[in-house]
């Protein structure tokens, strides 16, 4: 799917997806700083890809990672600091919770520091569950 406004675009189809720049964006966010360029390559592969370009450059991304049944989880939402503040993160949560194969599941994502800009996406916190996780770099 392709969403347009001015010179904005946002795509859902992976070709849209520049993996170089990619991998540069989340490169500097405190999330994905240590991923490879091929870890991001097959994030990619396996995800519902969101690209938010301007004049054909990668400028923003989320992916969804989804069982097509139950559950879609937002993550990687990224937009490059001097496109911040244009109402572009909200656009590309706005297209992401409106795709039709997102929008029938419950749409889930984990935050460090957003939890005000994604409340006003519609978000709220799950007080009767726990965030948990296990360092599978940890297991042998």
């Amino acid at each position: 799917m392709i969403w347009e406004k001015g010179s904005f675009t946002i795509s859902s189809e992976k070709q849209h997806v520049n993996i170089d720049t990619l991998h540069d964006m989340l490169s500097r966010s405190y999330w994905a700083r240590e991923r490879t360029r091929d870890e991001v390559e097959k994030s990619v592969a396996n995800s519902i890809c969101f690209s938010l370009l301007k004049n054909g450059e990668l400028i923003g991304f989320a992916r969804v990672l989804t069982d097509s049944m139950a559950y879609a989880i937002i993550l990687d939402m990224i937009i490059r600091k001097n496109f911040r503040g244009q109402g572009l993160g909200k656009w590309i949560m706005q297209c992401i919770c409106d795709h039709p194969e997102i929008r029938p599941l419950r749409q889930l994502l984990w935050t460090g520091d957003a939890d005000d800009f994604y409340r006003k996406c519609g978000f709220e916190e799950m007080s009767s569950l726990k965030f948990m996780s296990r360092n599978w770099k940890m297991v042998v």
